[in-house]
């Protein structure tokens, strides 16, 4: 028995994550399987032989076509997986099995799920935690596909420091790391983090994020360590936006400059030729200034005594109104008397005797006689109306009628005039004031504009004298300091980092230590492999060249996680590996019989009581060595030629047209 994980001790009994059957549902009412595949814990192969008789046929003794890719697959898709690919596969099998599907029994988490998936696009998938799959299919188990991928998401991600990428902020998901568990052979297994050919997984960033996720699978990266990622991050991000900014600010002032002095020519309509200072001769930016500026203040006076001559005819304008409205009441008082005098009216007399008490008390000048008004004809004839005795015998009312009557209409006439000139003088007061108004603006713009234009000048002249002496703006020295102040935090902070790191040295150092132990038992000899932390490309590296060993990295790596993921309470890891082919990615002979071997031997020196705490599923066109060429390790064979011994036991597609013989 081989020992070389002697001291290693298992942490736990089963995988988190292992299939213990799948079946291939031809239909189910009535329930009819295609095949039926019993797995376990530890190696489990799919074999896909080649014919060895030299009578078959180069395509029929090929181990192709036969569904080992198929297999996997189907495996992606009852583990929660719906890319292209799968979709493709599912309409072929669609064509053949209408009513048929995919079924899966599947441990998560110490959790027994029966999964069905439908190969056909229109029927629903559906899983319970339920003793048979009968009870499932049947419906008199409820179905709770939902809650078994929240299961899936939960046990993987949810078990992450951080659920999220630093950086990014993107979201990890259960399908990134199942990608990493499940490798498709058309990546011809070249790179660790080379997961899928032709489907996206979504990272923003496409070779640094795959190292994150892994980190944190691994367990080398704790909420400390994440935060720290995050905080670089984005102060990483800050730096870099200071740094591209800042020869924007160095080239600015010519830019400004060049900019100001093109908009002050415009605006004084100074020739590109002409100098910008003045000189002993001829016209310049300056000396267009200095008139536009004196110019301005000239037009500025001339309106400024408009606007006093303005406001002084307002003022006079508004006196006479005020007049005019006395006027008018006057008028249409004596009006009122005139009338009370003409109706013999006592009222409205023993009224006008009180308002007659008021006029007798005014004072100023009468605007239609120009005179005081106790002077005023006009008032005093009002007075004389009111003082004539009220209670005249009927013959002498009689005799007086016709001179009350004429003299009422000689004041309502009067009052019509005054009404009329009241307002004609409001039409004039409205047009002077809207006069005033404009020179007020024309005066106030061309201040305006002259402030502006000296501002521009002053600034051009700084912006001169700025450029002569070679001086920094305001905004780039804050912008330099800014700078220096993002790489001293930056530098912090990635001491900080490797700080943090060095404390979980253990962590990495028993990465190393199971490494150069499978590597060893790989390679006959120690030394000739490395785990390096953090690298984007390689983090496992073997010291060999040729795509051989550049195959055996991936393998050696994928090996190494999973047998962490048993030996290591830290690891995050399901414990679940499928590998497509990996014998045909230009592999060798010897190095694929020893993988298959040490990974045997593995399972072996770690199971107990009949449980392995690891499940890795393997499809191989090549022989596996004879000691594994048989139940248990081969879970599976299929073989070209004969319907039964493929997959489906059927050909899912038809054969190309236009191949017909001769």
């Amino acid at each position: 028995m081989a020992t070389w994980l002697k001291a290693y001790e298992r942490v736990r009994a089963q995988p988190r994550l292992w299939v213990e059957t799948l079946w291939l549902v031809e239909s189910r009412e009535p329930l009819v399987f295609t095949r039926t595949i019993e797995l376990h814990a530890g190696l489990n192969i799919v074999w896909a032989k080649e014919s060895t008789s030299s009578e078959a046929s180069g395509l029929s003794s090929a181990g192709h076509g036969v569904g080992k890719t198929s297999l996997c697959l189907l495996l992606r898709y009852v583990l929660g997986d719906d890319a292209p690919a799968i979709a493709t596969l599912r309409g072929k099998a669609a064509g053949s099995f209408p009513k048929g599907g995919v079924a899966v029994k599947v441990h998560v988490d110490g959790a027994v799920w029966l999964v069905f998936r439908p190969y056909g696009a229109y029927s629903h998938s559906m899983a319970a935690r339920c003793d048979a799959l009968e009870q499932l299919l049947q419906g008199t188990a409820a179905n709770d596909f939902r809650g078994y991928s929240d299961a899936l998401e939960q046990f993987s991600i949810g078990r992450l420091a951080a659920r999220s990428l630093p950086g990014t902020n993107q979201a990890l998901e259960w399908r990134h790391l199942l990608a990493w568990c499940i490798r498709e052979q058309r990546t011809r297994f070249d790179g660790f983090y080379h997961w899928r050919e032709g489907e996206g997984l979504g990272f923003k960033r496409s070779r640094r994020d795959p190292p994150l996720l892994v980190g944190s699978v691994l367990g080398l990266v704790d909420l400390e360590l994440d935060r720290l990622l995050r905080d670089i991050e984005a102060k990483q991000k800050q730096l870099e936006e200071c740094k591209e900014g800042i020869p924007e600010l160095e080239r600015a002032p010519a830019f400004a400059l060049v900019h100001a002095e093109r908009q002050l020519r415009l605006r004084v309509r100074a020739e590109d030729d002409e100098p910008v200072f003045m000189t002993t001769v001829g016209e310049s930016v300056e000396s267009r200034v200095q008139d536009a500026l004196q110019a301005a203040e000239r037009d500025e006076r001339g309106w400024e005594r408009d606007v006093e001559q303005a406001e002084d005819a307002l003022a006079k304008a508004q006196l006479h109104l005020h007049e005019l409205t006395k006027a008018q009441a006057l008028a249409e008082l004596a009006v009122g008397i005139a009338k009370s005098l003409v109706d013999a009216n006592q009222a409205d007399f023993e009224r006008l005797t009180k308002v007659r008490d008021q006029l007798e008390g005014l004072e100023g000048r009468c605007d239609h006689g120009n005179v005081e008004f106790n002077e005023c004809q006009h008032i005093q004839e009002r007075k004389s109306a009111v003082n004539m005795t009220w209670f005249q015998d009927g013959r002498q009312a009689k005799a007086t009628a016709p001179e009350l009557a004429a003299r009422y209409e000689a004041r309502t006439v009067e009052f019509e005039r005054l009404v009329k000139a009241k307002s004609d003088q409001v039409q004039r007061i409205s047009e002077k004031k809207v006069e005033l108004r404009r020179l007020r603006v024309r005066v106030a713009t061309s201040e305006s504009t002259r402030a502006l234009l000296k501002q521009s000048w002053d600034q051009l002249q700084v912006q001169h004298t700025q450029r002569a002496q070679g001086g920094d703006t305001a905004e780039l020295v804050e912008a330099r300091k800014r700078l220096q102040e993002f790489e001293t935090a930056l530098s912090s902070l990635r001491a900080a980092e490797v700080s943090r790191r060095s404390q979980q040295s253990s962590r990495v150092d028993a990465i190393k230590t199971l490494t150069a132990a499978v590597s060893t038992r790989l390679l006959g000899a120690a030394g000739h492999a490395r785990f390096v932390r953090g690298h984007e490309v390689r983090p496992f590296e073997v010291a060999r060249g040729g795509e051989a060993y550049q195959v055996l990295e991936v393998l050696l790596g994928d090996i190494v996680c999973l047998l962490d993921s048993a030996v290591s309470d830290v690891s995050n890891h399901p414990g679940f590996l499928v590998h497509d082919c990996p014998r045909e990615a230009d592999m060798s002979e010897r190095l694929y019989r020893e993988f298959f071997l040490a990974a045997a031997e593995a399972a072996e020196q770690l199971s107990k009581d009949g449980a392995v705490p690891f499940q890795f599923i393997v499809t191989t066109t090549s022989s596996p060595p004879d000691k594994l060429s048989a139940a248990p390790h081969v879970v599976l064979e299929l073989a070209p030629g004969a319907d039964q011994a493929l997959l489906f036991k059927r050909q899912l597609a038809p054969e190309l047209p236009g191949f017909d013989s001769a």
